[in-house]
């Protein structure tokens, strides 16, 4: 049986950074929800973030994920828990979702709002309010402590602002699927 860690947090947080880090601290490999989805699919998610068809974009995720599974004992799934919809409203992924995804544990990424927007302008080109990104940023937070409880998995929140990797790598170590 294979182990994820899930790594979420909101768009331009900077998961596959840190996703990259731990790569090549640990030597395990990391998948992209949004590249398996879009592989899937054969098109590219929109640019806007503004994500339509959630619900069949999690089914395809969850089938995609079942060959990786096969083939790793171990890897990161970089992703999201929530994402924002066509109609501009924050959606909350299933918690069926994650049931099956089914993660050993999961790390949520946040950073300065202010941090996140920048990154977002330069990246995507795209001005988000500060109190959208706040809300945003908190709900990922608030969905994702719910999800590991009710999954009953640890959880890390991983501050970007504050490079807390110590508490970070000894979270991950702790789990005891990476030594």
């Amino acid at each position: 049986m294979s182990e994820l860690i899930f790594i979420g947090g909101i768009h331009g947080v900077g998961k596959t950074t840190l996703c990259n880090e731990i790569v090549n601290i640990y030597q395990i490999p990391a998948f992209s929800a949004s590249r398996i989805i879009s592989e899937l699919k054969n098109q590219n998610f929109p640019s806007d973030k503004l994500i339509p068809d959630i619900d069949v974009n999690q089914a395809l995720l969850i089938e995609g994920l079942k060959n990786t599974k096969s083939k790793e004992q171990l890897f990161i799934l970089d992703g999201h828990f929530c994402l924002i919809n066509e109609n501009r409203s924050i959606s909350k992924i299933p918690e069926t979702v994650f049931q099956q995804i089914g993660p050993t544990a999961c790390i949520v990424v946040i950073d300065n709002v202010n941090s996140i927007i920048r990154r977002l302008k330069t990246r995507d080109n795209i001005d988000y309010e500060p109190a959208f990104i706040k809300h945003f940023q908190d709900e990922e937070i608030n969905h994702a402590i719910s999800l590991a409880n009710t999954l009953n998995i640890p959880y890390h929140i991983y501050d970007q602002s504050t490079k807390s990797t110590v508490q970070l790598h000894s979270f991950i170590t702790v789990l005891g699927v990476i030594r």
